[in-house]
């Protein structure tokens, strides 16, 4: 009988252990496919890839028509806006939230550009100390 408990104990501690190797291992299968469920924020970036005519509403001239350069280079995501008078490189751009946002430095003054993109047309708002001004644009596909 002595044996038999020893056989008892032995085999609810093997199975014990077993039972804890395997919920540690289903929990690190869950992380796995979390971070797979993370990976399109990261696709979220390339629909913005490219180069986009725009127009703003209710802006000086000189800003009221550009185009957006957007490319990912090294892993870095980089804006260039080229307007009537010159082109002017993007600071702080992030995609958050299927959102491009960016800021630029106009004649001294920090305007905040977010974008949203759908298919070939974007849309979205530009902010600054004068306003609230909308944004509105499609990819260029035509070599200008």
């Amino acid at each position: 009988m002595g044996n038999f408990k020893a056989i008892v104990k032995t085999g609810f501690l093997v199975y014990t252990l077993l039972l804890g190797f395997s919920s540690f291992a289903s929990d690190n299968v869950n992380q796995f496919n979390i971070g797979v469920k993370n990976s399109p924020t990261l696709f979220g970036e390339e629909k913005f890839l490219g180069n986009w005519k725009y127009s703003a509403e209710n802006v000086p001239y000189e800003y009221a028509k550009g185009i957006l350069f957007i490319s990912k280079k090294e892993g870095v995501l980089a804006v260039v806006v080229a307007l009537r008078g010159g082109e002017r490189k993007a600071q702080d751009v992030k995609v958050e939230d299927n959102t491009l946002t960016f800021d630029l430095n106009l004649e001294g003054q920090i305007v905040s550009v977010s974008i949203t993109a759908e298919g070939d047309k974007i849309s979205g708002k530009a902010s600054s100390q004068d306003g609230i001004f909308q944004l509105t644009g499609e990819r260029r596909l035509d070599p200008e």
